[in-house]
């Protein structure tokens, strides 16, 4: 006896067919997008100091010093390379890194810094780039691995400002360790009488008594409750990166890439570490001291 299929049969069986193969599609699209979320934290890449030396060569002399074995045996805490964390096949092997801080020279001041590496034992100094950050104006506040920044010198809540002269003062000597020069801040409790900002300190005269300039002010604030702190770390908000040798060559596009701020906010600079183990920053030009020079310079560091 034979059995008949019906019309409907037939286009049941297909909508059937049509649905589940929808279903396949979408369950293949959902499991082919991400699944998870990798967050990458900052490592500290260069501790906070001023220069290694007054030049890159005073640091590593590629004469004599361009092996392995001359590669700097401390720790970061005590200035020496990062040891990069090992990557497998399907990791980015690209990183970013950031520059911070501290304005000794009132506002945009600067540092050079080349950028080296070495592969495996028995590898040569690689030099990867070269070039000068510019600090600007965005407040480190608190440093990526911990620890204040807005009030490492001095932080106090209780000062007077007297308006003739752009003079802040205490009677407790909490100005203890200013330098002239810096950049403070200054939180106003009367924004009319003086606006909060970053100022620069232009006379020193004791634990008790600074003297600012470019003061947006029109009138005293005696009520003792006008925060200054000192001295905050600022983040670099220009990188420049010598374009014409080193990993930044057009041949080695991506290589190694500048993602400046043109607005006081930070900047990047991202090299393609594949294959490198330990690499490290060697700062110069930052004593502190001398013209815009900045001082007490950090790195830090993370995969894109």
């Amino acid at each position: 006896m034979k059995k008949h299929i019906g019309k409907a049969t037939i286009v049941s069986i297909a909508l059937l067919a049509s649905v589940l193969a929808g279903l396949g599609y979408y369950s293949y699209n959902a499991s082919a997008g991400v699944t998870s979320t990798y967050h990458s934290g900052w490592h500290l890449i260069r501790d906070t100091n001023d220069q290694d030396g007054d030049t890159f060569a005073a640091v590593y002399n590629l004469t004599t010093d361009g092996d392995f074995a001359s590669k700097k045996s401390s720790s970061v805490a005590d200035g020496g390379p990062f040891r990069v964390p090992s990557m497998n096949e399907t990791e980015n092997t690209k990183w970013m890194f950031v520059f911070c801080g501290k304005g000794y020279n009132g506002v945009d001041d600067t540092a050079s810094y080349n950028l080296i590496g070495w592969s495996r034992e028995n590898g040569m100094l690689q030099n990867i780039g070269e070039g000068a950050i510019a600090l600007g104006t965005q407040a480190v506040v608190i440093y990526p691995d911990g620890g204040d920044a807005m009030g490492a010198e001095f932080s106090v809540t209780d000062a007077n400002y007297t308006h003739s002269t752009e003079t802040l003062s205490v009677t407790n000597g909490g100005f203890d360790g200013g330098v002239v020069n810096t950049m403070i801040y200054v939180g106003s409790s009367n924004e009319t009488n003086l606006t909060s900002a970053y100022y620069e300190v232009t006379t020193f005269t004791d634990a008790n008594t600074i003297v600012i300039s470019g003061a947006s002010s029109t009138d005293n604030i005696t009520a003792a409750d006008i925060t200054v702190q000192n001295n905050p770390a600022f983040w670099a908000d220009t990188i420049t990166l010598d374009e014409t040798t080193k990993w930044t060559s057009a041949a080695n596009e991506g290589v190694c890439a500048v993602i400046n701020s043109t607005d006081n906010e930070v900047a990047c600079l991202v090299v393609d570490l594949a294959g490198l183990e330990w690499i490290q920053f060697v700062i110069y030009d930052a004593d502190a001291e001398t013209g815009e020079e900045a001082g007490d310079i950090t790195v830090y560091g993370r995969r894109m």
